[in-house]
């Protein structure tokens, strides 16, 4: 039971630290990195709780090393969103498979999400939606994708949730 706690411990303390890294890696204006990868993969390999928990830090993250460009409040605001994000595509990997899982995840990061936050009082108000859709859909795809296929290796490998 304690080597078990301790492996999801190691895990998630990696899949953390990919996070970060991957805040530097930049896929479009401001806040749009590679920060999300980690948190995909959490989401389908361990489960809608690793994976709201690492999107979420994930997104503190790309927001911290970009200056919180749209205002620390929104970003909390945008890292709770990132953490609904992490759990449905936990959710639905869990009960539809990876492929679906991943799906759900490029659609809740680059429609829903983004949908949401436009509701919350922004510098953009509601145009904000429309600057960040397209460009978000495709980050997350570009995420889901690398993490779909590191999944897939981790379990080919023999390393599973």
């Amino acid at each position: 039971m304690l080597l078990a706690r301790t492996n999801t411990l190691v895990r998630l303390g990696i899949l953390l630290a990919l996070s970060v890294l991957g805040a530097y890696i930049k896929l479009g204006p401001s806040s749009i990195a590679f920060d999300a990868m980690a948190g995909f993969v959490a989401a389908l390999l361990m489960g809608p709780a690793a994976g709201a928990l690492i999107c979420g830090l994930g997104h503190v993250a790309v927001a911290a090393v970009t200056g919180f460009p749209l205002t620390l409040p929104f970003h909390l605001a945008s890292a709770a969103a990132m953490a609904g994000v992490g759990c449905l595509g936990g959710l639905a990997a869990r009960r539809f498979g990876l492929v679906a899982g991943a799906a759900v995840l490029v659609v809740a990061n680059g429609i829903l999400a983004p949908a949401l936050l436009a509701l919350l009082p922004n510098p953009l108000g509601l145009g904000l939606f429309a600057a960040l859709a397209l460009p978000l859909t495709v980050a997350a795809g570009a995420n889901a994708a690398v993490a779909l296929l590191v999944v897939l290796g981790l379990r080919r490998a023999g390393v599973e949730g």
